[in-house]
């Protein structure tokens, strides 16, 4: 059994720094101007990527939260446990949490619900450089395997792989924290590690800047597991902020849905709205080449992969047997004691609703826009 990683001491230690970034302000679903309702939405990453892109700089650029009666802002936690506990405050409407670390915030006692999910497939894997001599897992034996950090998602889905291979992540092998981006590169360029654990969008990063990879078969527990969801207060759910939750998740639905049909047009609003995005270099070609691949990378994991748009399902849907599998995870890594009750985790109620919208208008838009460059 894992050291569990979600204290809810640290968690309100860190909310208390993101109330004090937002000012403390109890702002979300107050009136703002043009007839708009005020909405906060705390994203659980500092700095602005692939999920902001698709979640919010296309439903914002793409006028989808104006169409719902909503004016839009983006706060930040360092997080899923820091997010959770600001909108279980009720300093945010809504958050974009791990469904883990909502497993383990409802056992704290934190009143939370996820209500639809975002990446429908587990992200992280197990990269092997090119040419390496490790083929299965079984060849990680005696090697170094780097992670983000110890006290990472990518430490957790690491001892998992391993215990699920048979393999003792404390006897058998080194687990390393390397970081990610640059410094990942580095460990592995230098042979600091042998292999190293990730999601989908930073080994493309990894990619992008010249390193080849392999990927070891995850088990089947994380067939279909689901990490990244749409998650508000309890309280949402019977008050009068249900609405407001149900037209936010429908726009940012829109929002994923444009950017899986138009990524291109996608990146373009995710410039215009972080505009941070485009680097020290400046929005050039090549940087949004480099961040239509992130995107797209990200998007393997959280959105539908066949082309027929006919055959997507419900945006949002998650079964009870891909609920049980985030539950024996989070068992199995110590992020809960034991499993939790799906309708104490997820609430599915607004499902229906938030998918109350015209789809075909949304796949012409994407269709149809043409980008600047």
């Amino acid at each position: 059994m894992f050291r569990r990683p979600f204290a809810l001491a640290a968690a309100l230690s860190a909310l208390a720094l993101v109330a004090s970034a937002c000012g403390g302000a109890k702002d979300s679903g107050t009136p703002a101007a043009g007839g708009l309702t005020s909405v906060n939405y705390v994203t659980t990453a500092t700095v602005p990527g692939s999920t902001q892109i698709a979640l919010y700089a296309v439903p914002k650029q793409m006028g989808f939260f104006k169409e719902e009666g909503l004016e839009a802002n983006l706060k930040t936690a360092n997080g899923s446990s820091a997010a959770l506990q600001v909108i279980a405050s009720g300093d945010a409407l809504a958050t974009n949490a791990e469904v883990a670390s909502t497993m383990a915030a409802v056992e704290q006692g934190v009143q939370v619900r996820t209500i639809g999910s975002i990446n429908t497939s587990f992200p992280w894997k197990i990269g092997i450089p090119a040419g390496s001599n490790i083929k299965s897992p079984a060849d990680l034996k005696g090697k170094k395997i780097g992670v983000i950090s110890l006290a990472s998602g990518s430490n957790l889905f690491t001892r998992s792989f391993l215990n699920e291979n048979g393999i003792n992540p404390d006897k058998d092998v080194k687990i390393l924290p390397v970081g990610q981006g640059t410094q990942a590169k580095a460990a592995l360029d230098s042979g600091q590690v042998d292999a190293i654990a990730l999601y989908a969008e930073l080994f493309s990063q990894l990619e992008q800047a010249g390193s080849k990879f392999t990927y070891l078969d995850n088990p089947s527990l994380f067939d279909g597991m689901p990490s990244i969801s749409f998650t508000v207060s309890a309280r949402t759910l019977s008050g009068k902020d249900r609405e407001l939750a149900v037209k936010y998740a429908r726009a940012a639905y829109k929002g994923l849905m444009f950017a899986r049909l138009n990524p291109e047009a996608a990146v373009e609003m995710g410039l215009k709205t972080f505009p941070e995005l485009a680097g020290t270099g400046g929005d050039t070609p090549k940087r949004r080449a480099e961040l239509l691949t992130l995107l797209k990378a990200w998007m393997t994991t959280s959105t539908p992969q066949t082309d027929d748009t006919s055959a997507w399902p419900a945006w949002g849907q998650l079964s009870d047997d891909q609920l049980k599998k985030a539950a024996q995870w989070a068992v199995s890594t110590g992020q809960v004691k034991k499993e939790p009750n799906v309708a104490d985790v997820f609430d599915g109620s607004l499902i229906k609703e938030i998918n109350d919208f015209d789809h075909d208008a949304v796949i012409k838009a994407a269709k149809d826009y043409k980008t600047a460059g």
